[in-house]
């Protein structure tokens, strides 16, 4: 079975357990099942590995993963044991999760100063032996084609990553970039050695913790559906903004549904206003911004006409738009 999803693995800010169960919640009314838990803002999944959650947390998580079950939502936790230090403590950390109900753990290696592919790799090959019933998928630090040449180091990574790499593991992949604005069967070439289906995508969309001016939000013109077809995991990144996020969801859900449901029926329940949905096409990126006079006014009118939770994540956005150019 396909696990299609989200994962909260952006940075800055962090979700607390009632809004990720209003997710897990948002994420089974849409038929989606799997919730990608790996906040780079949570530091006991990566800079302090070596320590713990408080109890409480501890009882919040384990009730957010059995939640999850009784949804059919599958949990998995992303783990990033940065040093050498870190790896050692790999099993006591996978059993901390284990022992909370998580039965799918990612190591990621993403975003590090220091790495090795020899470290990491073995790091994998560790836990897969310690906890043979768990499904494991492994991020390495070249995420994306773009970083394979970012500086010999990287390429010289790539190179021992892709000869040493076990057969049978499920790797992350962002695709040609970082953030890509084009999901298909091309988004693999630099990787074309591995089974297609033996790639994740961890796709950065609709994310903004790198774009703080602009986000994207289309009907996922960005994916080719046929290419998604032939994923085992597929998770899209969040925003961090909780009204933003469940109608991200809702189109994700929907484009995989049968339902027919038209994007522009998706967003007026969602709360937006008709004059915005007007200039959607303002939030794909392959579109590039040129505005009318008259369209800055048309934007100064909806931020100042439309009142909705949804309208107070965006105004930033809105903002920025209305003075583009």
């Amino acid at each position: 079975m396909q696990s299609l999803g989200i994962v909260e693995g952006y940075y800055g800010g962090l979700y607390n357990f009632a809004e990720r169960r209003s997710l897990i919640s948002s994420l089974s009314e849409a038929q989606l099942n799997s919730y990608f838990y790996a906040p780079k803002e949570d530091p006991f999944l990566r800079g302090n590995f070596h320590l713990y959650q408080s109890e409480t947390w501890r009882s919040e998580f384990k009730d957010f993963v059995q939640l999850a079950s009784e949804k059919s939502v599958e949990i998995t936790v992303g783990l990033t044991p940065c040093s050498k230090q870190h790896i050692d403590l790999i099993e006591e950390k996978i059993d901390y999760f284990c022992e909370l109900g998580c039965k799918k753990i990612a190591l990621l290696f993403d975003d590090l100063e220091q790495f090795k592919a020899d470290e990491q790799l073995q790091a994998l090959n560790k836990a897969k032996l310690a906890f043979p019933e768990v499904a494991f998928l492994f991020c390495p630090t070249v995420y994306a084609q773009e970083l394979i040449g970012k500086d010999s180091q990287h390429t010289t990574y790539f190179q021992e990553f892709l000869e040493n790499c076990p057969e049978g593991i499920d790797i992350l992949w962002t695709g040609k970039k970082v953030i890509s604005t084009n999901l298909n069967f091309e988004s693999e070439s630099a990787i074309a050695g591995f089974p297609s289906e033996r790639i994740a995508i961890w796709d950065n969309y609709f994310t903004i913790d790198s774009c703080p001016k602009r986000f994207n939000l289309t009907n996922f013109n960005h994916l080719d559906k046929s290419y998604l077809k032939n994923k085992a995991n597929y998770f899209v990144n969040l925003t961090g903004m909780e009204r933003t996020d469940k109608l991200i969801i809702d189109i994700f859900g929907n484009l995989l549904s049968s339902s027919g449901t038209k994007f522009k029926n998706i967003l007026q329940r969602h709360g937006v206003p008709d004059a915005l949905i007007e200039m959607i096409d303002l939030f794909d990126p392959e579109i590039k911004i040129k505005l009318l006079e008259s369209d800055k006014e048309k934007l100064h009118k909806i931020i100042f006409s439309w009142f909705h939770p949804l309208k107070n994540e965006w105004y930033p956005y809105l903002h920025n738009l209305k003075n583009w150019g």
